[in-house]
């Protein structure tokens, strides 16, 4: 099954585990990238992506390096923003013209991304493989991050097998 990653990651997170799930699917990977990313420190960081996130607004993305319609199955990776999906995904996710061919979901939170993760799988009934991955500046979650991680690639490969 002819399979894409893709992910948005500001500060790394993302980013690394998109890449070891690519890595292990025999994946395609591509990253999203707004044309004008928002801050990485300070106030702004959160104002500017936790409104946008909580409203569900999307962001000006650079073009896609892929076509997604013509894969057979899409996993998403996104950072945890107000507990929303970050906007880059959002705009990913309207774009989209096969949005049943999501069949896997990964977020980072600094605390649970289970909120986020539900709210991705009622919007998209075909997502039936998600998980939550803490940030990895959480010393108290981070080191589940690597067990959680490999046992979704196992179930995903069952699925694209």
């Amino acid at each position: 099954m002819k399979t894409l990653v893709v992910y948005y990651s500001l500060e790394g997170n993302t980013k690394e585990a998109a890449e070891k799930i690519a890595s292990s699917l025999g994946a395609d990977i591509m990253a999203l990238v707004p044309v004008k990313d928002i801050p990485k420190k300070g106030l702004l960081k959160f104002l500017h992506g936790g409104a946008g996130a909580t409203k569900g607004k999307g962001t000006e993305l650079q073009p896609y390096s892929k076509d997604a319609s013509s894969y057979d199955a899409i996993i998403i990776g996104t950072p945890v923003w107000a507990g929303k999906p970050c906007m880059a995904v959002n705009q990913f996710l309207t774009d989209l013209k096969t949005p049943d061919k999501i069949i896997g979901a990964f977020a980072f939170a600094g605390g649970s991304a289970e909120k986020c993760l539900t709210g991705l799988c009622e919007k998209h009934p075909s997502i039936k493989y998600k998980v939550s991955l803490a940030d990895r500046n959480s010393k108290k979650l981070a080191p589940e991050n690597e067990g959680k991680l490999s046992a979704f690639i196992e179930e995903l490969k069952k699925e694209i097998s």
